[in-house]
């Protein structure tokens, strides 16, 4: 019992400093470090389609945060005429696809519906490069230009599938302000309709608010190298 009661003890020690150290890094600010291995993003170049990778979706089916810089990214490409089309692909778990659900908001930040195309079978990131190239209606080939819509963190994943599935003409981009567009488009230079309205110039970065997102950021990274990790095994990358 001695024995067992000083492991515990200084199980409880190693498990309080640990604690101490990751939120004391959270807080500074210190860098992650696994994040940059995660991350592929690229100069968009012109193509043949946008492909759009849903992201999830949040309560009154609308679509995540990451859902939303998506969305916005690929629209700000397709207005700078850098895709003819935007593909989005993504099924997901509620009784409307994650693709209808981008895509409607794509419509809502000003994209054509006719230009705006569905892939709703796709359930995880090996998915989409497969039933992409399965659409009877559209000719794409491994050799089709693209540029690929995801989030940061999730892009060296999407790369690998789509490399592992032969495609070999895409770029992954992760956040693109269109260049070319009418002002109209580009919410970076949109400015208040109200000659009154002066900027508070309030800051949300205190320590819990920091705490908050860095910590979400940091376990988004590890749930993202075990993602990897599980890809590779499994023969999808």
């Amino acid at each position: 019992m001695k024995k067992l009661w000083a492991f515990f003890k200084i199980y409880l020690i190693a498990c309080g400093l640990l604690v101490n150290i990751f939120v004391l890094w959270m807080i500074v600010g210190w860098p992650i470090g696994i994040d940059k291995a995660l991350i592929v993003s690229e100069k968009p170049v012109e193509a043949n389609y946008i492909i759009c990778l849903t992201g999830g979706l949040s309560s009154h089916n609308l679509p995540t945060e990451d859902g939303w810089g998506r969305v916005y990214a690929a629209c700000q490409l397709y207005f700078d005429g850098l895709g003819k089309k935007i593909l989005f692909t993504g099924g997901g778990t509620q009784k409307v696809a994650e693709a209808e659900v981008y895509a409607e908001a794509a419509s809502w930040l000003g994209c054509s519906k006719e230009d705006i195309l569905f892939e709703p079978g796709s359930a995880r990131t090996s998915d989409h490069p497969r039933k992409i190239l399965g659409l009877k209606d559209l000719t794409i080939s491994p050799e089709t230009a693209l540029n690929i819509v995801t989030s940061a963190l999730h892009s060296r994943r999407v790369a690998l599938c789509f490399k592992k599935a032969g495609f070999s003409r895409f770029r992954v981009v992760t956040s693109y302000v269109a260049q070319k567009a009418s002002l109209e488009f580009v919410r970076e230079r949109r400015v208040s309709q109200f000659p009154e309205y002066r900027p508070s110039g309030r800051r949300y970065d205190d320590v819990f608010m920091r705490l908050r997102t860095r910590s979400a950021y940091f376990f988004n990274a590890w749930r993202e190298v075990c993602a990897l990790l599980w890809y590779k095994i499994k023969g999808y990358i």
